[in-house]
């Protein structure tokens, strides 16, 4: 009966997961006549690829899909790597130095994930006014990696904590400096664990909704989250458009977490034990 139950719960889960996917696949190749049709259908009969060729050509009046898309990539990929970098360097200095207030700081920084982003948002707008950097792609990028950046240090910092200090004071004895041990003893052997995290910062800033709108409104830095959301209007809803573009700016993403899924968990797992 055990066994049974973690199938059934299993394939609720699966179905759960999968059911929206599936039917923003059937809405994308279905006909506008069948997306608008009373009746419900579950598989696309005549099958079109219209809205595709429709994003892919740019022939959309919210803009041009390809374009916003090198968008969504450039400050997924930028607020990536900065964000990993950084954190890799606070998660060692928590892991493994000695100083004043560690644990404090190290708390408030890991207590603000639990704080919402609607909570900051004003005061974030207001300061990138003043910088002038709303609607850019820097704007962006620094909020999103504020946003990233307690998580991927708390990712970071458990997984150099897991690691036995031996090597690096064996490197120390042979009269390596703190540089030194960072580039060729730390970074080689946290290297699962950034690449654990570089996945999970990368697939939070792909799918981020409410920064790039607040930052980025129909600017030349929105990306494929906002204008997803273009295609409805007050006086209809293009259901064809929005789910082909769903479904072309889920595929980055998946094709990340099933190539390296095996990392990503062995990445989060070998430093939960001291998290």
């Amino acid at each position: 009966m055990r066994r049974g139950t973690q199938i059934v719960l299993g394939a609720v889960i699966i179905f759960w997961c999968l059911a929206p996917i599936y039917w923003a696949l059937v809405v994308s190749f279905s006909t506008p006549l069948q997306v608008n049709a009373a009746q419900p259908f579950f598989f696309p009969h005549p099958i079109t690829f219209r809205y595709f060729a429709q994003l892919i050509s740019g022939n959309t009046a919210s803009g041009n899909f390809l374009r916003i898309g090198l968008n969504s990539i450039i400050e997924a990929g930028a607020t990536t790597l900065f964000t990993v970098i950084i954190a890799t360097l606070a998660g060692y200095a928590f892991a493994r130095m000695q100083f004043q207030g560690k644990n404090v700081l190290f708390l408030v920084i890991v207590g603000t994930i639990s704080l919402p982003a609607y909570a900051v948002i004003v005061p974030l707008f207001q300061m990138m006014s003043q910088l002038n950097l709303v609607g850019t792609y820097t704007g962006v990028i620094l909020v999103e990696m504020s946003a990233a950046l307690p998580l991927a240090t708390w990712l970071m910092r458990s997984y150099i904590a897991s690691l036995p200090p031996s090597i690096e004071e064996a490197a120390r004895i042979d009269g390596a400096n703190l540089m030194t041990v960072l580039t060729h003893v730390v970074w080689p052997l946290v290297g699962p664990g950034m690449a654990s995290t570089t996945i999970v910062v990368f697939l939070m800033t792909w799918s981020q909704f409410i920064i790039p709108l607040t930052f980025a409104p129909a600017s030349h830095a929105e990306p494929l989250t906002v204008l997803i959301t273009q295609f409805v209007t007050k006086d209809a809803v293009n259901y064809g458009l929005q789910a082909a573009a769903g479904i072309l700016a889920l595929v980055p993403a998946a094709i990340l977490v099933l190539r390296f899924n095996r990392r990503l968990i062995s990445g989060l797992l070998s430093g939960a034990m001291t998290s």
